[in-house]
């Protein structure tokens, strides 16, 4: 998940800290004229102070995860400072402020990261203990609980299916992560390719059964989960089995 973190700021600095021209103007420039207050500004009319302003935002808003700490009044100096060529910094040494930066950014997201994994998992593993005993909830041996909530008539599903489902994805605190019922529009799917939880779950349904599953981390998305879902998260799945065909890569 770190992985997919955007490093376009720091992409961008380290590249023109490394460029070894401090910056490209014209020997003799200026400091910018710039008002007493930004703030004092009206929205822009023209095309160029349009674009310097939507500039300075997409710069902003590039810094992702690393704005926590960011002092807006130093970048504002950094860009005045790099458009006269009068940086407080040689390029070495912001190469080496980018990186030290970056590197105490990503411990710090990765301890967050590990707390919020690990207390996830206990708390996954807290109801998922409680729930089993719950009237009407079975566990398997893999760990996945489910519970039927409406009999169907159809057939049995073959684990290599292709299935049409309506489903419903909550999490623990009872936030909607997904629905096909929101679209309004059922989701056709390869069980191959689906998480190992809802893989086995669906495999024990006929066609028109109705089935919540509790998907243990272990079998959802575990520490790697899309935006959105944190690591380590119980998964509870209800699904409605529609339709089923056989995949033509049996």
């Amino acid at each position: 998940m770190l992985k997919k973190v955007t490093l376009l700021l720091f992409s961008a600095v380290l590249i023109v800290s490394c460029s070894r021209g401090n910056a490209v103007v014209s020997e003799g420039s200026a400091m910018p004229s710039v008002s007493g207050s930004v703030y004092s500004l009206e929205k822009p009319e023209n095309l160029s102070d349009s674009f310097s302003y939507v500039f300075g935002y997409m710069l902003a808003s590039s810094a992702g995860v690393y704005r926590d700490g960011i002092d807006y009044n130093y970048v504002a100096r950094g860009v005045l400072d790099y458009a006269a060529a009068s940086p407080f910094f040689s390029s070495d040494e912001m190469t080496g402020i980018a990186s030290e930066y970056q590197r105490k950014a990503m411990a710090r997201m990765q301890e967050h990261f590990s707390s919020v994994s690990a207390s996830n998992l206990q708390d996954a593993e807290s109801f998922l203990e409680v729930n089993s005993q719950r009237p009407g909830v079975s566990t398997t041996s893999s760990g996945l609980q489910y519970e039927m909530l409406s009999k169907g008539e159809g057939d049995a599903v073959d684990p290599d299916s292709i299935v049409a489902v309506h489903y419903r994805l909550t999490l623990l605190d009872g936030t909607l992560a997904d629905s096909s019922y929101e679209r309004g529009v059922p989701t056709e799917i390869d069980l191959a390719d689906m998480l190992p939880g809802i893989r086995e779950g669906i495999s024990m349904m006929n066609v028109g059964d109705s089935y919540r599953f509790w998907v243990p981390p272990e079998l959802g998305y575990g520490d790697d989960p899309p935006s959105g879902i944190g690591p380590n998260s119980l998964l509870i799945f209800d699904v409605e089995l529609l339709d089923a065909t056989e995949s033509e890569q049996q």
